[in-house]
């Protein structure tokens, strides 16, 4: 199996821009830190996480409806923020936890959308195909984006839960009694999703704090123009191959994406819409945003 890859690329400093950096170290298993801050032990499979960073998954009441996934020490320049949808746009901070500890562990915090609900949810199996039943990461009831005849018109991938994690770790960075105060760099974010989740970021994308958008077994259910005129910032597109539903549209936009924007497009032709994310390094995707 091999990972095959397209891009208007100018060198390895465009690549860089588009590719987020992720490693893993240990994930560290401490006791809470207050009754505000929940440490959630999390076993993961496969190996730990590779980046030079120990790291820690965090529930913080004061962001309930989210998974933060950061080094373990802070400091002392700022760290670089991705924000997260997960498949199906469900609300489960453990859907992808090798994954994002990966991103974590190469020094970015990571928030997720949706508080740690055990037992989650995985993000997608080695060379899983699309089954008949809508794939993990289909929106419920309905074919998942890039369905071929029979694909909804349109899915709920509302992105302001993206929104609402980067304003309030903004909030943290200006805050002095905050771990993250002057930690974080929230003036330029990476915003990611798998199958729905990617949707959730293209919905975001227009955010001038966004500067990178990551689709992830996704891509545009249709043309969308207002998305399209919104880009900014550099694009990364990665899927499986033809039985993944989603990549006919993952495809699409890679090929009618703007020109002025830098886009990576990726495709692991062995694999279906699962996707590969679990793991030691958050799976073969996880290698590819680590590269």
């Amino acid at each position: 199996m091999r990972l095959t890859h397209f891009g208007r690329l100018s060198g390895i400093a465009t690549l860089a821009i588009l590719l987020l950096l992720i490693a893993p170290g240990p994930v560290i298993a401490a006791q809470a830190t207050t009754e505000q801050i929940r440490v959630v032990n999390v076993t993961q499979r496969g190996g730990p996480p590779s980046g030079p960073h120990p790291i820690v998954i965090e529930h913080d009441q004061r962001l309930a409806t989210h998974t933060i996934y950061r080094p373990a020490t802070l400091g002392p320049s700022k760290h670089p923020v991705l924000v997260w949808g997960n498949g199906a746009c469900v609300k489960n901070g453990l859907s992808f936890p090798e994954y994002l500890s990966e991103i974590a562990s190469y020094g970015f915090v990571v928030v997720a959308d949706g508080p740690p609900v055990p037992p989650a949810p995985r993000g997608g199996q080695a060379g899983a195909a699309t089954p008949a039943a809508p794939p993990r990461g289909a929106q419920p009831g309905a074919a998942a984006p890039g369905g071929r005849g029979g694909a909804p018109a349109s899915i709920n991938a509302d992105g302001t839960p993206l929104t609402a994690a980067i304003d309030w770790l903004q909030r943290e960075s200006a805050d002095s009694t905050s771990r993250f105060y002057q930690k974080v760099e929230t003036s330029r974010v990476a915003a990611m999703g798998m199958s729905c989740g990617g949707l959730m970021a293209y919905n975001i994308s227009a955010d001038p704090r966004v500067a990178t958008v990551g689709i992830w077994n996704s891509g545009l259910l249709q043309p969308n123009e207002k998305i399209f005129a919104g880009l900014h910032s550099s694009v990364i597109i990665i899927t499986g191959g033809e039985s993944d539903i989603a990549y006919p549209n993952g495809k699409r936009d890679f090929e009618t994406m703007p020109a002025p924007i830098p886009v990576f497009y990726g495709v692991y032709p062995s694999i279906g819409h699962g996707g590969m994310y679990d793991g030691g390094g958050g799976g073969a995707f996880g290698v590819v945003a680590v590269g």
